[in-house]
């Protein structure tokens, strides 16, 4: 009788890198998101050097600040751990994208963590390890071998619902603000203690030549129950603000002021800082930001003549 001996069913789990690797990554992948989260909601729309057109507007920053949320929540909960990680590794390609994009035109600060300047380069890179760490550290991706379009709809499905939450969740509470504060920057004002406001924290000046000179306006906004005075502020060779000072503000109300602007320096794009003096119960400087580009006449002429 021929005898075979027949060796015992194999049962395929995942290896151990896989089944541990991921949860460790997925859990520090948590912390950063609540810890960008967080320097958000302490710096947003105080410093948001970097954030340029819709990106600078309260509402957008407060959607990311909910996707950061969510993303956080559903990495610590561990559920679906193959959706979320599809989700991250699309999300951290697009912030690679966006930092790449920054430091290519010379952004001096990427604005991922609010308040506090981070080099978009370094942002870059921390977006590339983090795409590496996750490539690493990734879960069992067997179901997406075998059968990707069910695993990637899944995973997409679950993300539209967060996001669908975190639309409809934004919508309520700007809707909020309007309704008890008057418009988001106010209600963002009362929560942060501020009784004075300059909106947009960044203002944009645009592009031009060396040694041009640009006008920009900005809104400073009374919160408080009584007028306040704007009595100076920033003055040098490259910034002034007292063209339209000294300047009462009456209580609740807001006021256009300009700013003049000299495109001093070398070419590329340039962040400055400037400040006004107010008069309210005591003397005290309220801060904002200066972005633009100076060009070479050969730049502009080209991106001149690229317009219709």
């Amino acid at each position: 009788m021929d005898c075979t001996i027949v060796p015992p069913p194999v049962t395929c789990q995942p290896p151990f890198r896989l089944r541990v690797g991921y949860r460790i990554v997925r859990y520090l992948l948590g912390l950063l998101f609540l810890l960008a989260a967080f320097f958000k909601l302490k710096g947003l729309g105080l410093d948001p050097v970097a954030r340029m057109g819709i990106f600078s507007t309260p509402e957008f920053q407060g959607a990311v600040v909910e996707f950061e949320l969510f993303m956080a929540l559903w990495l610590l909960w561990g559920k679906w751990p193959l959706g979320s990680w599809l989700v991250a590794v699309a999300t951290f390609v697009g912030f690679a994208a966006f930092s790449f994009y920054q430091g290519w035109v010379g952004q001096s600060s990427c604005g991922c963590f609010g308040r506090l300047s981070v080099n978009p380069w370094y942002a870059f890179g921390l977006d590339v390890l983090v795409l590496a760490t996750l490539v690493i550290g990734r879960p069992d991706i067997k179901p997406l071998r075998e059968n990707p379009r069910r695993t990637i709809t899944a995973a997409a499905f679950l993300a539209a619902c967060g996001l669908a939450g975190v639309l409809v969740t934004s919508g309520l509470l700007f809707a909020m603000a309007h309704v008890c504060f008057g418009s988001v920057p106010g209600a963002l004002a009362y929560f942060r203690g501020e009784r004075v406001s300059v909106q947009p924290r960044l203002a944009e000046v645009g592009e031009g030549l060396p040694g041009e000179q640009r006008r920009v306006t900005v809104e400073v906004a009374n919160w408080t129950d009584k007028s306040i005075q704007l009595v100076g502020g920033t003055a040098d060779c490259s910034c002034t603000v007292l063209g339209d000072l000294p300047l009462t503000i009456p209580s609740r109300e807001v006021r256009a002021v300009s700013i003049d602007v000299s495109l001093s320096g070398r070419p590329g794009i340039f962040t400055r800082k400037a400040a006004f003096l107010v008069d309210d119960e005591g003397f005290r400087q309220v801060g904002f930001s200066l972005t633009g580009r100076i060009v070479q006449p050969k730049e502009l002429a080209g991106s001149s003549s690229g317009r219709p």
